[in-house]
């Protein structure tokens, strides 16, 4: 009978990020797999948000709300034995993990009491989906079966999130998260010295160009900062494989490809500043958290 419904009624789908200043929620709804609309809202207390999803959930007779773990205390390791976190030198803390293919993907037991415990009067919570989780079903949708080595960075917000898998063999990952202060601007004036006057821009260019409206655009601050962004998930990216190759507890095994998904697709400046320093080949995709955490929500609920 409930199968039935489900294909006559509709369901919605809220998928939430909390950050300490700015909240956001995205929600979808279906009816029969098919995508009727979505909304995204933005709250700057997290206790408006649970309330809006309370209101939004009393809605629909079908609903199901997941939420992306933020937390520091959590990772993974390349092995499904429990009694190799410590080998991993995962502190020991009360964890709850879960088994992802050939790995382990762990998260401190208080961060995830918490979450539950915090949408237990909001209709709670249905799903807690680690950046890891997320970046592999990603990978996993690629069926991608040959020998070569492809290091995966996925970036959602201030988490960047690293895997290195041979097929869907997991050999490495990593959870990092980006600085989130604003570097100062001789930081920043640094950084663009360095690295786009490197890539054949200099003053007279921009003197020449500096009419452009576009270009002028280019030149704010907030560009700059998604530059400087850039460049440090390059450098983190660059941090993991030099991880990967010396680390004894891995395989070394040669990383032939880097495929990096982001919220905003990696500048051309970042892209072949990491090409040169690491001579692989880079692939770039732009990613929406959002839509992977539905599309995944729902082959989970089918």
């Amino acid at each position: 009978m409930l199968f039935v419904l489900k294909k006559i009624l509709p369901q919605i789908f809220i998928g939430i990020i909390l950050e300490d200043k700015k909240n956001v929620l995205k929600a979808a709804i279906y009816r029969n797999k098919k995508l009727i609309s979505s909304s995204e809202k933005t709250f700057e207390k997290s206790e408006d948000l649970l309330e809006y999803v309370k209101t939004l959930s009393k809605k629909f007779l079908f609903f199901h709300t997941a939420l992306f773990l933020n937390a520091k205390e959590q990772g993974l390791i390349p092995s499904t034995k429990n009694e190799d976190l410590e080998k991993f030198n995962v502190g020991k803390i009360s964890l709850k993990y879960i088994t992802l293919n050939n790995a382990l993907i762990y998260a401190a037991t208080e961060h995830v009491e918490y979450f539950h415990e915090l949408f237990e009067d909001y209709n709670g919570l249905d799903f807690l989906y680690s950046p890891f989780a997320l970046l592999y079903f990603n990978i996993s949708k690629q069926n991608k079966y040959d020998d070569k080595i492809t290091l995966y960075a996925y970036q959602c917000k201030q988490i960047l999130t690293i895997m290195v898998c041979k097929n869907l063999e997991i050999l490495y990952g990593e959870l990092i998260f980006l600085d989130q202060e604003s570097d100062n601007n001789e930081s920043l004036s640094e950084e663009f010295d360095e690295n786009i006057f490197n890539n054949e821009l200099n003053f007279e260019n921009l003197s020449q160009e500096k009419n452009d409206s576009k270009e002028d655009e280019f030149l704010n601050f907030d560009n700059l900062s998604q530059f400087n962004n850039d460049i440090e998930i390059a450098h983190c990216i660059i941090s993991s494989i030099e991880k990967f190759y010396n680390d004894e507890k891995y395989s070394g095994n040669f990383i032939n490809n880097i495929h990096v998904l982001s919220e905003q697709e990696l500048s051309i400046e970042a892209t072949e500043f990491l090409e040169n320093e690491t001579f692989l080949e880079i692939t770039t995709r732009q990613i929406n958290t959002f839509d992977l955490m539905f599309e995944l929500m729902r082959k989970e609920t089918l």
